[in-house]
């Protein structure tokens, strides 16, 4: 992996982090204070939820150039063809926030809240996908 590479992930990577600790700091205890969140406190956790959303999958796309050496197609079967070096139930997480960003931002839906606080509440998932992509890139470092 060239350095150029390896340094946009590694900047993605600290967003991902940042981005994170912002929202574990504002989700709520449980869904019924978030059920009485006022609008600007949902608003943020959707929004926290969509960059990490848009984070994970910038990171995805510059991985699967690096090892599929294709070119990047639809978000779906890029995370699909990554299910190996990413792990599979990572891959199931990213997809199912992907789906909730794409029906916050396109308003696929008028009412997400459970949705929202059910991922924004247990967000493991991102941890086990920074793990795995500093190993990867560990791995890729030992293959120039």
């Amino acid at each position: 992996m060239d350095t150029v590479e390896k340094n946009r992930i590694e900047e993605k990577l600290a967003q991902l982090d940042e981005t994170l600790s912002t929202l574990q700091k504002i989700v709520p205890q449980n869904y019924k204070e978030y059920e009485k969140a006022g609008k600007a406190l949902k608003w943020d956790v959707e929004r926290g939820l969509q960059l990490v959303s848009e984070i994970e999958v910038d990171i995805a796309v510059i991985l699967y150039k690096r090892l599929k050496k294709g070119i990047a197609g639809e978000e779906a079967s890029i995370l699909s063809a990554l299910s190996n070096e990413l792990g599979e139930e990572t891959v199931i997480k990213l997809k199912e926030r992907r789906k909730l960003r794409n029906e916050l931002v396109h308003a696929y839906a008028i009412n997400n809240d459970s949705d929202a606080f059910k991922q924004a509440s247990n967000l493991n998932d991102v941890n086990e996908y920074e793990a795995n992509v500093k190993g990867l890139l560990a791995k890729l470092a030992k293959e120039k």
